[in-house]
């Protein structure tokens, strides 16, 4: 159990079992949040109390408010407004996706995200090592190029959009509308992540990224389905364990 200098952060839930798994202090504190809401009978269009009231009503500390806020916005339980305040949001205003469910702040649902876009990378590197055009293996090569030029910018919302434009063109040269639509959503989910809970962390060392593409390219160049596959999956791989370790360094930090 972690303690800040507002209160208890509940770090750890005993599961159903008996057990105890991890479970980030704003988790805890967006479900509390939610029964409140419940119990106080609050109805969609309410207004909410404000971030530093819900923290001396839960007993932890501001950040943790902060980040659990900010989960149940990503969800579309409640609506924050600037300079009116916070509001139970209306289940109608909701947006309907087969990833509604979807929570940013979940670590469950993070790295199911990540095994799932390594399948999606591995069948896209694959398709467009045998599919790619002589235009589209040149845009691959430009958006490879662009990431590079993005270390300029040193702003972590270029380099991960970058990062985002290697990945689609490899998708389009995999010539499948729905692996390249599901690509994009799923980089959608994962830009949510990264606002939610990470600060702008993109993952690990953009160098690392970049001479993982450069790999995947070279791949599809050659026609080599197997080893593009193999090459994005264990880009993805690598991507999903930074984050993991990032996990717990942060858990580690909040102890």
């Amino acid at each position: 159990m972690g303690e800040t200098g507002h209160g208890k952060v509940e770090t750890f839930v005993p599961e159903a079992d008996g057990g105890t798994a991890y479970r980030p202090g704003y988790s805890r504190a967006a479900e509390r949040i939610l029964q409140f809401i419940t119990e106080q009978g609050f109805v969609p269009g309410d207004r909410l109390p404000t971030e530093a009231r819900f923290a001396e009503i839960l007993g932890v500390s501001r950040t943790i408010t902060r980040d659990a806020l900010k989960t149940l916005a990503a969800t579309g339980r409640i609506s924050t407004q600037r300079g009116r305040g916070i509001f139970v949001a209306d289940p109608a205003d909701a947006p309907v996706s087969p990833v509604a469910g979807f929570v940013p702040t979940d670590i469950a649902h993070i790295m199911d995200m990540f095994e799932f876009r390594g399948v999606q990378e591995q069948a896209a590197a694959g398709l467009a090592a045998k599919r790619a055009t002589p235009g589209e293996l040149v845009a691959i090569d430009d958006a490879l190029d662009a990431h590079a030029r993005s270390l300029e910018a040193a702003d972590p919302r270029v380099m991960a959009a970058a990062d985002e434009s290697f990945h689609r063109a490899v998708a389009r040269a995999a010539h499948n509308g729905f692996l390249l639509d599901s690509i994009a959503t799923v980089q959608g989910l994962q830009r949510r992540v990264v606002a939610a809970a990470f600060d702008g962390f993109s993952g690990g060392p953009v160098a690392t990224a970049l001479a993982e593409h450069r790999q995947i390219l070279e791949a599809i160049r050659r026609g080599d389905a197997e080893q593009a596959g193999i090459a994005a999956l264990a880009h993805v791989e690598r991507t999903r364990l930074s984050y993991q370790a990032e996990i717990g360094r942060r858990v580690f930090r909040s102890s």
